[in-house]
């Protein structure tokens, strides 16, 4: 397709680092373990398998082979996993692991108490008792996670060049994140601290299709090491500085003024609150009363509320009266102040509505990653780009 002024000083300037080279760091099979249902305590659970066949270990021995169908409920009784099926007590354990033996293993978790909705899976699991409440932990190939985080992240109404696109960047962060949770025994939680993963993906067969043909590619940067693949729901109109959210600068996270998002709901957005209520904000905050930000509605974003002195971070600020970004001005409106915001997320990296509006005009996933990340490459196992 031709490529229009808004990408083409883009691409003139960045085209000699969209490569693709050799990784092997990535190889095909390789494993990610997941926590499941992170932050949340349960008491007990139902795992039913369906498909596929299971060896289970109690604390290193095994104690049942199952096969699609097979039931079983485990507690948390005195610290101990409490294994049950229909017919009977399997006994108490430290440890439970699942482990799937045939070509392909899935299994649903449904905790019980607290009532939450069931996840469907692959692979193994394993199951612990940690701090008075069962954890979860989902080992599983990583081309296997993606099509589950994707859709989890993305919905699955967009169209394949964005799912894509989110692929790269979804596979690009577990990759770079590996060590995140290594101090609890996996990668990553399946919650917003690291990637929303609920589970296999079952609603739309193009994002398997999508995963496939992005096969361990990652982006990454001229030294070869994955980069961090930021992305947010909506921009705005104009992506962030890694430096104003984060406090340290990322070349490619910077700010990319984005048409494509401009049609959503969350591009602008406005929130009212009492002037009384600013007000003790700001004494709780240690400032004067009635300040305002002073900038234009189109200006770039900025990172403090006072930025000639660096005081109050607008995340902060997003964060504490509960914004759907940090990238907005505030004007007083007789005893109200309103708060005039744009955007959704922390507007970093790729902006998801913005690149899935790019893959209903017909841009590819090249173009969109390389629309929001800049100077990277594309990296995928034994290939060139075409």
């Amino acid at each position: 397709m031709l490529i229009p002024d808004l990408l083409m000083n883009r691409y003139c300037k960045f085209f000699p680092g969209i490569i693709l080279i050799l990784i092997t760091h990535i190889a095909s099979g390789a494993e990610i373990k997941i926590g499941l249902f992170y932050g949340t305590p349960i008491e007990s659970i139902v795992f039913t398998t369906i498909e596929g066949e299971y060896l289970v270990y109690g604390d290193g021995r095994k104690i049942a082979v199952i096969t699609t169908g097979t039931i079983f409920h485990i507690e948390n009784s005195a610290s101990r996993l409490e294994v049950h099926d229909t017919a009977g007590s399997f006994g108490i354990f430290r440890e439970l692991i699942f482990r799937g033996v045939s070509n392909n293993n899935i299994f649903q978790v449904k905790p019980v108490f607290p009532a939450l909705p069931a996840r469907e899976s692959e692979d193994d699991l394993t199951i612990r008792v940690v701090d008075g409440s069962i954890k979860m932990i989902n080992k599983l190939e990583i081309e296997k996670y993606i099509p589950g985080t994707v859709e989890s992240e993305g919905g699955s109404s967009a169209l394949p060049e964005y799912y894509k696109a989110q692929a790269v960047i979804t596979r690009t962060f577990a990759i770079k994140n590996m060590l995140r949770h290594a101090h609890e025994g996996f990668n990553l939680c399946d919650g917003v601290h690291c990637q929303a993963y609920n589970g296999k993906s079952r609603m739309n067969k193009e994002i398997y299709q999508a995963t496939r043909s992005t096969e361990n590619e990652i982006l990454t940067d001229f030294h070869g090491e994955p980069v961090l693949t930021a992305y947010h729901a909506n921009c705005g109109g104009i992506t962030g500085n890694a430096f104003a959210v984060w406090n340290k600068d990322l070349y490619y996270l910077v700010p990319v003024h984005d048409p494509f998002c401009n049609r959503s709901s969350h591009t602008n957005w406005t929130k009212t609150i009492t002037r009384e209520t600013w007000n003790g904000y700001l004494m709780q905050k240690g400032f004067s009363l009635d300040m305002i930000i002073p900038i234009a509605p189109d200006a770039m974003r900025q990172k403090y509320l006072d930025p000639e002195n660096g005081r109050l971070l607008l995340t902060d600020i997003r964060k504490d009266l509960g914004l759907k970004s940090s990238f907005f001005t505030i004007v007083q409106q007789d005893n109200s102040i309103v708060i005039r915001g744009h955007g959704y997320g922390h507007g970093l990296g790729l902006c998801q509505q913005g690149a899935m509006e790019m893959a209903r005009v017909g841009y590819t996933y090249i173009d969109i990653l390389m629309f929001y990340f800049t100077n990277l490459k594309l990296n995928k196992n034994n290939s060139s780009l075409k």
